[in-house]
């Protein structure tokens, strides 16, 4: 339930005159709708003073999505808000059209609309109405109760999506999760790149072209053991260079390229089929972000420290057994050595009749 700014219902009923009302808006001279973009994700932000912002936004890949962001100590109360249109006070043939109830989320995005429920906010503002956010209303210890309400004042807002819409149609249309290890099948036999594998790298390229936040691209190139080692090596060394070369022809930097070539030693299918050799004659591409720099130089310094470890661990092992061996020699020899008493009386026992005994 919520209350009709200007006819002061909650759900068809009368509210009563004591409730008082929080407005927030910005007026019609600082109405603004900003756009910001990147070739990954466009938004449109109009400020409402005091409250905070109401923002359309889109990523790459992604779903189109609008929020109210609240800031500072300012909280929509209350579990359930309405929507309706505003429209200006100079038109009195036009009265608040409904747009909907939506729930209110805890923390600084109270209200997040779906796809469907976005549609007609943009068709109002579009036209120039108001939209406006009522909350319950929600009794204060004095038994008074209040309502908040936000507007997002619709001056300056076709221009505005116009510019945003066009952001969204120039968006790469794929994250880079969607591009970050993508694999080129080839022919026994290939004579270059085709048509669709440079449509596949190319997509590739753009992505890295637009994301300076990837860092490196590692191309290896992998075949069947249909041939000798050294043919088998020679030819993925041929089509990973190729892939490599492409992606340089497409602009990407070639320092950011690492190409290196494998032969038949990393096999992913049975290589006693025809079907399982065509997966092994493969080319991948994998894009590494500072992300996963800083996630593969993590892991990489932990298998040095267990390298380390296990290598002292072994050198220790090694000592000691050394020096139990050394030990039990010297043992040994001792026994083995005789004193002089000793060997006084063997000499004393010693038959000279019988020299062999």
């Amino acid at each position: 339930m919520w209350v009709s700014a200007r006819y002061g219902v909650i759900a068809g009923l009368l509210v009563a005159h004591g409730a008082s009302a929080q407005m927030y808006t910005a007026d019609m001279t600082s109405s603004e709708w900003k756009l910001a973009s990147n070739p990954f994700s466009c938004s449109l932000t109009h400020t409402i003073p005091v409250f905070g912002k109401a923002i359309f936004s889109r990523k790459a890949g992604g779903a189109e999505a609008f929020y109210l962001e609240s800031q500072g100590k300012v909280v929509f109360p209350g579990s359930v808000a309405g929507a309706e249109t505003l429209p200006p006070q100079w038109r009195n043939d036009l009265v608040p059209v409904p747009l909907g109830a939506f729930k209110v989320e805890a923390g600084n995005q109270p209200i997040k609309l779906t796809t469907a429920q976005i549609a007609p906010v943009v068709a109002q503002l579009t036209a120039g109405v108001n939209v406006m956010y009522s909350s319950q209303p929600v009794v204060s210890a004095s038994s008074s109760s209040s309502i908040m309400r936000v507007v997002l004042n619709a001056k300056n807002f076709a221009a505005g999506f116009k510019s945003y819409q066009q952001c969204i149609a120039d968006l790469i249309p794929y994250s880079f999760a969607q591009v970050a290890r993508t694999s080129i099948n080839y022919a026994e036999k290939p004579e270059g790149l085709t048509a669709a594998q440079k449509a596949e790298l190319g997509k590739v390229a753009r992505y890295i072209k637009a994301d300076p936040n990837v860092v490196g691209v590692f191309v290896d190139g992998h075949s069947d053991n249909s041939g000798a080692p050294e043919a088998n090596e020679a030819l993925s060394k041929q089509e990973a260079e190729w892939v490599a070369a492409y992606l340089t022809e497409q602009g990407v930097a070639a320092t950011k390229i690492t190409t290196r070539w494998h032969g038949d030693k990393f096999v992913i299918a049975d290589n006693k089929t025809a079907a399982g050799r065509a997966q092994n004659r493969r080319v991948t591409v994998r894009l590494e972000d500072e992300a996963a720099h800083k996630e593969f130089m993590k892991k990489e310094e932990e298998k040095r420290k267990a390298d380390e470890k296990a290598s002292a661990e072994k050198a220790a092992a090694e000592s000691k057994m050394a020096a139990t061996s050394a030990a039990a020699s010297s043992s040994a020899s001792s026994k083995a050595r005789m004193t002089p008493e000793e060997i006084s009386r063997m000499v004393e026992r010693y038959d000279l009749k019988n020299p062999k005994r």
